[in-house]
């Protein structure tokens, strides 16, 4: 034998993986040890510690054990490489949305509970099961008027903050349905608190601009381009959102004259 060798718990010890997955991966003919020809014990070589390294590199990335083996270990060039990258950025991106939805879910829910009412569980129950988890990507095929559309490509050039900013929208949304559901008046003590997001949201999202709440305003004129889940919450709960708004704004309003 020549060169560096490893048994599997040297290997294991410098890579990080344990024994029994690197046994494991032998058995599936992911990452077959050799044998030694006096003994038959098992043995690594410096070229399966690489190869280690980029099975957990790919299955750290979600990709599975059957994709790594048949692509990643054994792609013919880089541009394959990079269409197999691609592919999981996107898979991986996907469930990033879906995981913020239930996340909202869960935060209008909680929400809602700390306003002390009984929780009218049913309502948020059916909502969530018919939520389209991939509404966002709908607005990529959406063109507003080309007025509002030069505007937000002018402030909107980063995809990250359009995310971000959509995902403040949407969990607003759900926590006003699940508000107005449960029957909690945009009056009170829990929508003076919703209006005080809802105000915090506008100004992040336009950055106090009158151009970018003119942009914002317009595309809710032309709502019926967007996503029919989206513009279902927001027609059912625009009238609390601005009640609740009004009712933080003037609350804000008051507390200032007494100061």
């Amino acid at each position: 034998m020549k060169g560096t060798t490893y048994t599997v718990g040297e290997l294991a010890n410098i890579s990080g993986a344990t024994i029994r997955t690197i046994q494991y991966y032998d058995r599936i003919g992911l990452l077959v040890a050799k044998r030694n020809d006096n003994n038959n014990l098992r043995y690594y070589v410096e070229s399966d510690l690489v190869k280690l390294q980029q099975i957990l590199f790919y299955k750290k990335l979600g990709m599975s054990l059957n994709e790594i083996k048949e692509h990643c270990l054994n792609f013919e060039n880089q541009s394959d490489l990079k269409r197999i990258l691609e592919q999981q950025n996107e898979l991986l991106f996907k469930k990033e949305m879906e995981i913020k939805t239930n996340i909202a879910v869960i935060e209008a829910m909680l929400s809602t509970m700390e306003a002390g009412n009984e929780y009218d569980l049913e309502a948020m129950m059916k909502l969530t099961l018919n939520l389209n988890k991939a509404a966002i990507f709908d607005y990529a095929d959406i063109e507003f008027d080309p007025k509002t559309e030069g505007v937000l490509y002018e402030n909107y050039r980063d995809e990250d903050v359009v995310v971000e900013i959509y995902w403040k929208w949407k969990r607003l949304l759900l926590e006003a349905y699940s508000l107005k559901r449960n029957h909690i008046k945009p009056e009170s003590e829990s929508g003076y608190q919703f209006g005080e997001k809802w105000d915090s949201f506008i100004r992040y999202a336009t950055d106090d601009s009158q151009e970018m709440l003119e942009a914002y305003s317009n595309t809710h004129k032309q709502s019926h381009l967007w996503p029919e889940e989206d513009k279902f919450l927001m027609d059912y709960c625009e009238d609390f959102i601005n009640k609740a708004h009004q009712y933080y704004c003037e609350g804000r309003e008051n507390e200032w004259k007494k100061n």
